[in-house]
Order: structure tokens, then sequence, then C-alpha cells
């Protein structure tokens, strides 16, 4: 069975945190949801979900799915929802993911 959760040490050694895959896929979704342009590529059905978290190997790899806006430029746009992703994610938790993988699914007219 794969890990479900990443153990993140205190800075002062005072104890272990885990956060579960569910805490990197929401800040994921806020992320997406808060930029200009982009949505989530099927935020409705539930048995296909946009936002896939993996932990391979003590890795975090985040998988998101999206359509972007036709008139954005799609370079732009992912790149700055990566940044968007793993700044969000390295403030809330202090623990910097390894990959994040934009993947665009299609575009929003």
């Amino acid at each position: 069975m794969a890990q479900e959760y990443i153990a993140v040490k205190d800075k002062h050694d005072l104890g272990l945190i885990a956060l579960s895959k569910s805490v990197f896929e929401t800040i994921a979704q806020i992320a997406v949801e808060e930029a200009d342009g982009l949505t989530l590529a099927d935020p409705f059905n539930p048995f296909k979900n946009s936002i896939n978290c993996k932990i391979q190997n003590d890795q975090l790899i985040i998988s998101v799915a999206i359509k972007v806006k036709y008139d954005m430029n799609v370079k732009e746009a992912c790149a700055k929802l990566q940044n968007t992703i793993h700044d969000n994610i390295a403030h809330m938790s202090d623990y910097t993911p390894d990959i994040i993988d934009i993947r665009v699914a299609g575009f929003v007219f």
C-alpha cells in the first residue's frame, strides 16, 4: 500500500508532523481557483480527479489537469500556476513539493 502522508520534522525538534495527501491537493485546488483564466478540468466528476497527489520514495508529486481561457498565453499561465502551488505549499506546510506537473486538458471559450 502506498504511503498516504509525509512526515515533516519540526525546526526545533519538538515533534513530528504528518501531512496527508489531501492537504496538498486542497492547497493546489485553491491555487487553481484563485488563478485568473484557469479552471480545473473536471471539477464536478467524482470519478475523475483533476488533482492527483502521489508520494513515492519520499518525493511529493502533484499532477493538476486544467483548462485555460482561450486568449491566454498557455506557457506563462502554467509556469505561474506551478510557482503559485509551490510557494503556497512551502509557506503553509514547510515542505516543498518535488514535482508539480501541469497538464492542459482543454480550453475555455
